[in-house]
């Protein structure tokens, strides 16, 4: 302060001099700016369900149209691989249920110049996948719900293929040989049809081993 009689000038306020660092020391005001953040996305409490049918879920709620879909499949699939079965040498020829049927049905048909009577095998051919899908609907609507309820393919696969083996022995062991004697296809099948050889009875059991397992697979409910 400075003196000028009895009353007292106030001095200027010192100025704070730079620090000899060469940079000031006063505390600097933050630059950096918030970022930006994009608003969160409110997700729904039930995603939509994707678009298609899921046929085990079909299945479990259509188990009548399931059976009929799943007998007509694998009585086609099998059918095909009875007649490409002699590819695997296995058999001399195709294995035809269809003939087989159309010889029962229709014993007097007249055959055509080439040997083969047309008729014969359209009856056949018919009773044949009647057959294939009856069997697959006995399997869906009576046996596979005595047996209890199941959550696996596997254990389904199972089940099918129980189904097919007994229809295979009943075939081997019964069908071919009390219903083809020896006047319809020239041999005496014999006890479980062994006089027409190891590979037709191999080929019996192979072509209900493709209808079974096509059957488990297309009917295959997930209880």
């Amino acid at each position: 302060m400075q003196t000028n009689g009895a009353y007292r000038t106030p001095a200027a306020p010192a100025q704070q001099q730079p620090s000899a660092l060469g940079w000031d020391q006063r505390p600097q005001q933050s630059q950096a700016q918030p970022q930006y953040q994009e608003p969160a996305i409110q997700q729904p409490a039930v995603m939509a369900q994707t678009t298609g049918t899921h046929w085990p879920q079909f299945v479990n709620n259509n188990r009548l149209i399931g059976a009929l879909v799943a007998g007509f499949g694998a009585t086609q699939l099998a059918t095909m691989f009875g007649y490409w079965i002699y590819g695997l040498g296995i058999m001399e020829g195709p294995l035809d249920f269809a003939f087989f049927n159309g010889v029962i049905l229709t014993p007097n048909a007249t055959a055509n110049e080439a040997g083969f009577a047309v008729s014969q095998w359209f009856a056949g051919m018919g009773f044949h996948y009647f057959n294939g899908m009856v069997f697959a609907l006995a399997y869906a609507l009576v046996i596979f719900p005595w047996l209890g309820k199941t959550h696996t393919t596997s254990s389904n696969l199972a089940r099918s293929l129980g189904m097919g083996m007994f229809l295979a022995t009943a075939s081997c062991g019964w069908w071919i040989p009390a219903l083809h004697p020896e006047d319809v296809i020239g041999i005496d099948p014999g006890f479980f049809s062994i006089n027409l050889g190891w590979g037709t009875v191999l080929g019996v059991y192979l072509w209900h081993v493709v209808w079974a397992v096509a059957l488990g697979l297309f009917f295959n409910p997930q209880d």
